[in-house]
This record gives structure tokens, C-alpha cells and sequence, in this order.
């Protein structure tokens, strides 16, 4: 028995090393890429700093405001879904998430955060489908992502720069 409980103590370490505590590659949602309109990038930092301040509801307009001015970049949306979904706008969340996806398929905190977002709706097949994604794409953020699932906690370690 001594041995089983060392194991699980073990498990429990690992995965609060893993993914508790340090940012999981955050540039991925605060960077923006070249060429953005001046305008766009302003926009998008006044909203990630109210975002980072978990001020959800006043980071969207901010992000909306981005966007409108053409920073059609996947962080925008990705931010503006994330935003969405932590006041409880899932399906709005979902398909802001649905266009970071169309403009880089291969961002892995947007198939993160939708996946989580399925969760948060009750689709557990969907959320296990952009899991397996993320694996290919970034196996740390899948271990943080596969234990939220295991949890039924959609935001259980949801926030990429460790707050």
C-alpha cells in the first residue's frame, strides 16, 4: 500500500509541475503578428491587460474593437472567445473560437479553450476531439487540457500565463 500511495503522490506532483504555476507558452495568445494596423494592436493590448486582470466583460470591447479595425489575427479572436466564454457565452465563445481555428489551424490554446468550452457545454465527444489535437500540437498544455476533461472542470487550469 505504501508503494500505491507514493505513486499517487507522484502522479499529483507531476501534473501540478506540469501544469500549475508556469505559463504555458503565453506569447500564443498576447503576441501579435506584423503588420496589424497600429489602431488594431492598441485595441487588442487594452483588452489583454483588462483580460489579464480577469475583467472579461470590459476586455470585449476592446477585442471587438480590434477586430473591427483589422486585426484579423487568431490571438484576437481567440481572446475575444475566451472572454466570451468565462461570462457564460459559450456558443458565441465557440464560434470566435471556430474563426482563430480558420486562420490558424494549428493554434493550440484556441483548440484548448474550445475544447473547454465544449465542456462547459456538455460535450464531452468534442471537447475529446480538439484533445487529441492539442496532443499533436503541444503535449504539456494536452496534459493540463485532459485533466480539466477528467475533471468535468472547464477552467480548471485554463489561464495561460499563470494566473
Amino acid at each position: 500500500m505504501p508503494m500505491r500511495r507514493a505513486r499517487v503522490i507522484l502522479m499529483i506532483a507531476v501534473a501540478a509541475a506540469v501544469c500549475g504555476g508556469v505559463p504555458a507558452r503565453a506569447a500564443d495568445v498576447t503576441e501579435v503578428p506584423e503588420g496589424v494596423n497600429t489602431e488594431a494592436v492598441k485595441a487588442f493590448r487594452a483588452g489583454l491587460a483588462l483580460h489579464r486582470d480577469k475583467k472579461y466583460a470590459a476586455a470585449i470591447p476592446l477585442y471587438e474593437r480590434a477586430v473591427a479595425l483589422g486585426g484579423r489575427f487568431p490571438e484576437a479572436f481567440n481572446n475575444l472567445a475566451y472572454c466570451y466564454r468565462k461570462i457564460g457565452q459559450i456558443d458565441k465563445a465557440i464560434d470566435l473560437y471556430r474563426t482563430a481555428l480558420a486562420l490558424r489551424p494549428t493554434f493550440p490554446q484556441a483548440h484548448d479553450y474550445i475544447a473547454r468550452a465544449y465542456l462547459a457545454k456538455g460535450d464531452r465527444v468534442m471537447a475529446l476531439r480538439h484533445l487529441e489535437i492539442v496532443r499533436r500540437l503541444d503535449g504539456r498544455l494536452a496534459h493540463c487540457l485532459e485533466e480539466a476533461i477528467r475533471r468535468g472542470d472547464p477552467d480548471y487550469n485554463d489561464m495561460p500565463w499563470g494566473s
